[in-house]
């Protein structure tokens, strides 16, 4: 598992980005959002889950905003079952549930300030040879129209789901850099290249980061994007929902990650894969 990084340390950042360096995760605690404000975003939006209508905001293949039913939950690239989930994906201006807007503004706030945080700690931190295709400060390639909150519900398990299916397949995420708060339950597992999958046993209100593919294809590979699924609770555990909320970090769309790709580019590559056909990107 990787280290626990206490965030007011000195060292913070130089050991934030060891641990990226090393194996493409870290684990940060004494950050800037309160435990309870996170308790009582998972509270509130477990409510609209299970006793509100998010059918009223289904998810578009043009905006790929809004409510994605366990019916079209995404498939990890590779996989052969779909994830067991249901999410609701949010983007500033956006549509939102009118009970769940202020909560969800203020947390997305305070989590892609953070984001931006870690990033300006992740360059002044690294080698600079990492960094020369940017044209700006990597913080300030953080897109705020383009970077987007997932709020993820893992239903209970019926022990009707199909054989092999887990909660979220093993996979790699798109983005730049993730911010994933501690979920209400275990369950998330990283394999490092060349090593075992590990349980990342994360402190309560801590937040986990990961490096995402654009950010391994901007500094070609020296950022790992390393593979990590959801997998199935077990006996009692096998009841309960799992909610989390991971900041999707996306830089602006023209930003040019390599030779081979834009930010834009990829990305539409990308959940051409992993999307049901019906919420593929608009061509």
């Amino acid at each position: 598992m990787p280290p626990i990084v206490d965030l007011c340390s000195d060292t913070a950042f130089n050991d934030v980005a060891h641990s990226l360096l090393d194996s493409g995760f870290a684990v940060v605690e004494n950050h800037s959002i309160p435990l309870i404000d996170l308790e009582a975003f998972y509270e509130a939006w477990d409510h609209f889950f299970t006793l509100g209508s998010p059918d009223d905001y289904p998810a578009d293949a043009a905006s790929q905003a809004g409510y994605f039913s366990p019916r079209l939950a995404e498939t990890a690239w590779g996989a052969e079952k779909q994830d067991i989930k249901e999410y609701f994906q949010y983007w500033p201006q956006g549509p939102i549930p009118p009970e769940l807007k202020s909560i969800t503004e203020q947390f997305y706030e305070s989590v892609f300030l953070l984001t931006r945080q870690i990033m300006a700690g992740l360059q002044q931190s690294t080698p600079e040879s990492l960094w020369g295709r940017l044209d700006r400060p990597f913080s300030d390639c953080l897109s705020r129209s383009e970077t987007m909150l997932r709020i993820l519900r893992y239903p209970p398990l019926t022990g009707e789901e199909p054989a092999g299916a887990i909660r979220a397949g093993a996979h790699e995420d798109i983005n730049l850099i993730t911010l994933l708060p501690t979920a209400s339950m275990p369950g998330l597992e990283i394999k490092p290249e060349g090593q075992e999958w590990q349980t990342v046993d994360a402190p309560n209100g801590s937040i986990i980061v990961n490096i995402g593919d654009m950010l391994q294809e901007l500094t070609d590979g020296k950022l790992p994007s390393t593979t990590h699924q959801v997998v199935n609770p077990e006996d009692a555990d096998a009841t309960r929902a799992r909610l989390t909320a991971p900041l999707f970090g996306h830089p602006y769309a023209a930003m040019k990650l390599s030779d081979r790709y834009t930010a834009s580019s990829y990305l539409r590559e990308r959940l051409q894969q992993i999307n049901p056909e019906e919420l593929q990107p608009v061509k």
